[in-house]
This record gives C-alpha cells, sequence and structure tokens, in this order.
C-alpha cells in the first residue's frame, strides 16, 4: 500500500463524526441551503456593508460591487461543496490528489489558522453582543458562555450542527428581517447620504475584493458537509444549495451593514455599536442577532479547525482536536478582547491569500484534468503551481497598512490578488500537469 493511499485512509478515519453518517451519506443537499444561510448571517458580512460607506462610494455603485462579490465567492463556495458531494470527502482531504501528502498536511495547517482567526473573531464579537444585552457583568462571562455552546455543537457532531443551522436559518432570518422592516418604516430625509471620497471605481474595486474574499474564505470548509449529502442526488444540487444560502445571506446582511451605516450619519468603526444605537429600544433584537449569528459561525468554524488539524495529525481524535482549538482561541479572545479589531481584520485579511489559489488547483484538478487520472507527479504540479501562482499574485497584493504591492498603488491600492493567484493556479496547474503527464508517458523517470 503506498503512503498517499495509507495517508488517505488514516484521514477518512479521524474526520468520521459517526460510522453510520459516512456510510449512509443521508442528507439531503437542501440541508445545506439552511447551513450557509445561517453561517452567512453574522457581523462579518454586516461590518462589510460599512466599507462602501466609509469610502464615501455612491450607493448604486456599492449595490452592484456587493452582487458581483457575492456571485464570485458564492460560486467558488458552490464548486467546494460540489467536489464534496462528487467524492465522499472532507475539504482538506481533497488536496492529497493534486499536492500529495506533504502539501496536503502544510494546506490543513494553513486552514487550521485560518478558522482559528475566525473563531477568535466570532467569539469576541459574539461576547461583546451579550455583553451589551447583560452589562454589568466582567467581559470573561460572556466569553466563557458563547465558548461552552460552540464547543457542545461541535462536540455533538454533524448532525446537531446541522440542526442547529436549520432553526438558526429561520431565528436569524427573522431577527434580521425584523431590523431591515424598522430601516424602512424609519426612513426619514435624516438619512441623506452624499458621497465622497476616493473615486467611485478605487471605492468598488476595494468594496467588491472585501464582499468576493468574506465569502470565498468559506471554501475550505464546504466539503466537510457536504460530503454527508447522498450519494443518489447530483452534485449540482449541492453547489445550487451552498450558492444560494451563502450568497443570498451574505448580500442581504451587508446590505443592511450598508444602510444603517448611512443612518448613523457617520462612519462607526464598531459595527455591533452602530447596530445597538441605531436600534434605539430594540437594541436587544440587533445584539441578540449577532450573538447568535457569531455562535452559528463559530459552530462550523470549531469542527472544521478540529478536521484541518486532524488532517495535520492523523493520529490526533477529533475530541482532542476540538479542545486545542477551543483552548486556543479562548486565550486569543480574552487577550485581544479590549484591542483586537484592526488586527484581527489585517490578519484575516493576509491569511485569506492562502485560500484562492488553493481553491484554483482544486477546481481544476477535479472538473479540468480528470481527477480519475491523478497520480503521484500531480504533487509536483499541484506545489509548484501553488507556490509560483501566489509569487505573481504578490505585485497586486494590499493588505491594509502591512504592505502594498507595487502594481496594487498603481490601481490605487485596490487589491485584485486574489483574481490574479485564482486564475494563475489553474493555468500553471493544467501547464504542469499537462508536462509531467507527457514526459512520464515518453518513459521519463516519474518524479514523486
Amino acid at each position: 500500500m503506498s503512503a498517499e493511499h495509507t495517508f488517505a485512509e488514516n484521514t477518512q478515519k479521524t474526520f468520521r463524526v459517526t460510522t453510520e453518517n459516512d456510510k449512509t451519506r443521508a442528507m439531503k443537499p437542501s440541508s445545506l441551503f439552511f447551513i450557509w444561510f445561517a453561517a452567512n448571517l453574522t457581523i462579518g458580512d454586516f461590518a462589510i456593508g460599512f466599507i462602501p460607506i466609509s469610502l464615501g462610494m455612491p450607493v448604486d455603485y456599492a449595490v452592484v460591487a456587493l452582487i458581483i462579490g457575492n456571485i464570485t465567492g458564492g460560486m467558488l463556495l458552490g464548486m467546494m461543496s460540489m467536489t464534496g458531494a462528487l467524492t465522499g470527502k472532507p475539504q482538506m482531504a481533497l488536496s492529497l490528489g493534486p499536492f500529495g501528502q506533504l502539501g496536503s498536511r502544510v494546506l490543513a495547517v494553513l486552514q487550521w489558522g485560518n478558522t482559528l482567526g475566525w473563531l477568535t473573531v466570532n467569539l469576541v464579537l459574539a461576547s461583546f453582543a451579550l455583553h451589551v444585552i447583560v452589562p454589568g457583568v466582567s467581559f470573561l462571562i460572556p466569553i466563557f458562555i458563547v465558548t461552552a455552546i460552540v464547543f457542545a455543537l461541535a462536540y455533538a457532531g454533524h448532525n446537531w450542527i446541522r440542526r442547529f443551522e436549520i432553526a438558526m436559518s429561520a431565528v436569524l432570518g427573522v431577527m434580521f428581517a425584523v431590523i431591515s422592516i424598522r430601516y424602512f418604516t424609519t426612513f426619514s430625509s435624516a438619512y441623506s447620504y452624499h458621497p465622497s471620497g476616493l473615486s467611485p471605481l478605487i471605492a468598488f474595486g476595494i468594496t467588491l475584493a472585501s464582499s468576493f474574499s468574506y465569502i470565498m474564505a468559506w471554501g475550505p470548509y464546504a466539503s466537510d458537509y457536504s460530503r454527508f449529502t447522498r450519494k443518489a442526488d447530483r452534485p449540482r444540487r449541492s453547489f445550487g444549495f451552498t450558492f444560494a444560502g451563502g450568497a443570498i445571506a451574505s448580500f442581504w446582511i451587508e446590505i443592511i451593514g450598508m444602510a444603517v451605516a448611512i443612518s448613523a450619519h457617520a462612519y462607526i468603526s464598531n459595527p455591533a455599536t452602530a447596530l445597538a444605537r441605531y436600534m434605539g429600544a430594540y437594541a436587544a433584537v440587533g445584539m441578540i442577532s449577532l450573538f447568535l449569528g457569531g455562535i452559528a459561525a463559530n459552530a462550523i468554524n470549531l469542527f472544521s479547525n478540529a478536521t484541518s488539524l486532524n488532517t495535520a495529525i492523523t493520529r490526533l481524535t477529533r475530541n482532542r482536536a476540538l479542545i486545542i482549538g477551543v483552548i486556543v482561541s479562548l486565550a486569543l479572545g480574552i487577550i485581544g478582547y479590549s484591542n483586537f479589531y484592526g488586527f484581527y481584520e489585517t490578519f484575516l485579511f493576509i491569511l485569506d491569500y492562502w485560500i484562492t489559489p488553493w481553491l484554483g488547483i482544486l477546481i481544476a484538478h477535479y472538473f479540468i484534468t480528470g481527477r480519475n487520472r491523478s497520480t503521484g507527479l500531480a504533487s509536483y504540479s499541484g506545489i509548484s503551481a501553488y507556490v509560483l501562482a501566489i509569487l505573481i499574485s504578490v505585485p497586486f497584493m494590499s493588505p491594509g497598512a502591512v504592505f502594498e504591492g507595487p502594481l496594487a498603488y498603481y490601481l490605487g491600492s485596490v487589491d485584485i490578488s486574489y483574481y490574479i493567484s485564482f486564475f494563475a493556479s489553474m493555468i500553471l496547474y493544467i501547464t504542469f500537469n499537462n508536462y509531467f503527464r507527457v514526459n512520464h508517458a515518453r518513459g521519463a523517470k516519474p518524479l514523486g
């Protein structure tokens, strides 16, 4: 038995929630709509709506940018969900084909860091919302309450997370509908908005990149849930329900965020504070929505965090991986509670750079080059294409005040590196894969 086959078998074992679930794959694809709908009714999406207003962007331009960002990012999320339905494998295990054992483990470590960052951000924001509802208590109490709820859901497993997300789709849907109705029923000329600031095209690019990168960042999670869908169902159904659930919820909440930002008369750095002030006597409704949204997102974050750590360390049990994720995120949340927003925004923005070239290579591998023809040679194709795609995209990067690539500077600090690395990785992977296959067919010594 090859090393890669052994690794694949080990990772499949460690990812199992229950043996029965993996054998039957009994979940309906429609459940994916509710999972991704609830996961995107969060403060993260809400905060994105503040970006175009803070840039002084015309509302019509902002709406178009958010539509395009959610459609393109949602399509990538849907494609990753489709791979899980096709293979029945968790997301990070899919990297074994194009990246090999070593590359798959490295990517799993990156995803562990990605989910850990989002765990901490949602932990702090959900705790802040709870603290607003129950003022006067130590901030540690809300943090421990949120952590305990999230851990219980992730420990219970996929089925309980699915049930919770379906329930949250209804609860959060109603709550955000109340917020939407309040906006339209209380709208007045006092909320007039006069765009000013950056060039509309530059603001458009920044808003588009922000919206796209947020929903796209769910890509490394997608197959962890779609792998449970019934084998008899067409994989395209998993794509459709995942895309619809994620894109609709994300766009809706971003529009609400934009409306609240306009009504606040000025950009407020903490969106939760803005929502509480806007809701007035109904502030509790807004805070409960943000609190439950943080729980819904973090249940998925912690479940996939443990899955990623299991990929990197196959001997680690799922429960121990969950405990490690909870302890680290709890510690980071306590340390960064009072001054975390800008730091984590930049941290997560930089961390997202690894995702698009990885998605590009997976799409090329499973939908273009033919996944059944994969051999050990593909690991060289994947690793080479991945590294080169990131290097090519560096001049286009502009992650806040940390770094600004020379080409991003000439584009007015608009970050288009995500798109560059995505298409570059696909083209390079297909090229390298064909090259290695042709040389191998001619009798050349295999490279892996």
